[in-house]
């Protein structure tokens, strides 16, 4: 699917924050309705999370937050130094697959999900630029369970630009330039006690 055809989709449901530059992303609420809070409660209890260790300056630290790999069966996405493999989506996703399909018009074939336990919890400032998701990434970040903030600042810079509360049964698109041009980061928020479930959908395209 053409950049075109996937923003004409998506300008059905709203008109899209830019960013700056071209860089542009939808926030769209509601996508599953009712039955998004069971999904978050399945997808909680029910995923196989781990909390993998980082070696920084020498030293091994582990991650802020819980995390898998998902994804049609064989799919590899390395990150953070470390290989993951999809073993198959899971059934329960499928009615999120559909509506991402529907809303966008892209079927991603793999997803990194993050469970943010609380506030304490959080993701540092990145960008989701890795080899094997192509030269022009689109990324679709579906959001479950507590409200968080997600910030944006120019890569280079050491600013945040723009901050977008993120809640329950929310789906954030972010186009292409958004990973060229920015960051992007979860910051940690003390008063929040509640925990938020994150999957980002991405298309590898090192298919394996």
């Amino acid at each position: 699917m053409t950049v075109n055809s996937t923003e004409q989709r998506l300008n059905r449901h709203g008109t899209p924050l830019v960013l700056d530059g071209g860089a542009r992303v939808w926030l769209i609420t509601g996508l599953l309705g009712a039955s998004a809070t069971a999904l978050f409660n399945t997808l909680c209890n029910q995923l196989p999370w781990r909390q993998p260790r980082l070696k920084l300056y020498g030293r091994e630290h582990p991650v802020p937050r819980l995390t898998c790999w998902l994804g049609e069966a064989g799919v590899r996405y390395r990150y953070s130094g470390i290989d993951h493999h999809a073993d198959g989506w899971p059934a329960a996703l499928s009615p999120l697959l559909v509506a991402l399909g529907e809303c966008s018009g892209r079927h991603p074939n793999g997803a990194l999900a993050n469970l943010y336990r609380d506030g304490d919890d959080a993701m540092g400032w990145h960008r989701d630029n890795e080899p094997e998701l192509g030269a022009a990434p689109w990324i679709l970040s579906y959001n479950l369970g507590a409200s968080r903030d997600f910030a944006f600042r120019r890569y280079g810079s050491g600013r945040q630009s723009h901050v977008l509360s993120l809640a329950h049964d929310s789906l954030l698109v972010m186009s292409p330039r958004v990973q060229q041009d920015f960051e992007h980061a979860l910051p940690r928020r003390r008063r929040v006690v509640q925990p938020r479930l994150n999957l980002t959908f991405r298309d590898i395209v090192a298919r394996r």
